[in-house]
């Protein structure tokens, strides 16, 4: 019989165990979404150059930043241990062996999905698993995410000093922390004058950076 290879396991497999919690492949790729709106998270069945087999990466992305690919904003790599102690990096040897495997990792992905879930299911909830945690380019993007959720729960003393401290960072002429900069001005000033106009525009940038990335046209309910 015919072996059906890892890449087919993890793209077939991947799918029925994920669909009853709603997860979504991206097109043919080995990429998942959960999709909430604001936010969502991505589980990554990740390749590697040097065998078959798979790394597994699980995060949140926010959407309030305008990008058109998905990154992790919370979480990324995980060391899993499916049997045989922790690791990251799982090979394929043989169907039976692999369909063991990501069942089993996919069963992890649930449980990491459904913690998730529960520290991010309304923005109040939200603030303080956003706030506590340590960004990659912390003193940018920890201050950018803060600030807008401050904002968020109308938090206005809140959102300027992180934005603040944001605004502190020199751009050093690079031009994506400029534009971000920028769009921090802008929304310090929204935040202070009007925090119902400041959840308008965090909504159109999110808006926006779901047809970026070709997700689903939904209302966004904050």
């Amino acid at each position: 019989m015919k072996e059906l290879g890892h890449n087919k396991i993890i793209k077939t497999n991947a799918a029925i165990l994920f669909k009853p919690y709603g997860i979504k492949r991206k097109g043919q790729s080995r990429f998942f979404i959960d999709d909430h709106g604001w936010y969502t998270i991505g589980i990554e069945f990740q390749p590697s150059k040097s065998g078959n087999g798979t790394y597994l990466n699980i995060g949140v992305n926010f959407n309030w930043n305008i990008q058109g690919h998905f990154s992790y904003d919370i979480g990324g790599r995980n060391f899993v241990d499916i049997g045989n102690g922790k690791q990251q990096f799982f090979e394929y040897i043989n169907d039976m062996q692999f369909i063991e495997v990501i069942n089993k990792l996919c069963d992890f992905s649930v449980k990491i999905i459904n913690e998730y879930r529960n520290n991010l299911k309304n923005i109040n909830t939200a603030k303080k698993t956003i706030k506590k945690n340590k960004y990659h380019g912390n003193s940018l993007w920890g201050n950018y995410h803060r600030g807008i959720v401050s904002g968020l729960i109308g938090n206005t003393n809140s959102l300027n000093n992180y934005f603040n401290e944001l605004l502190k960072i020199p751009d050093n002429n690079i031009e994506w922390i400029k534009t971000l900069k920028k769009q921090v001005e802008e929304l310090k000033i929204l935040g202070n004058e009007s925090i119902e106009e400041f959840i308008s525009k965090i909504k159109e940038i999110i808006i926006e950076t779901r047809r970026l990335k070709k997700l689903e046209a939904i209302e966004i309910i904050i």
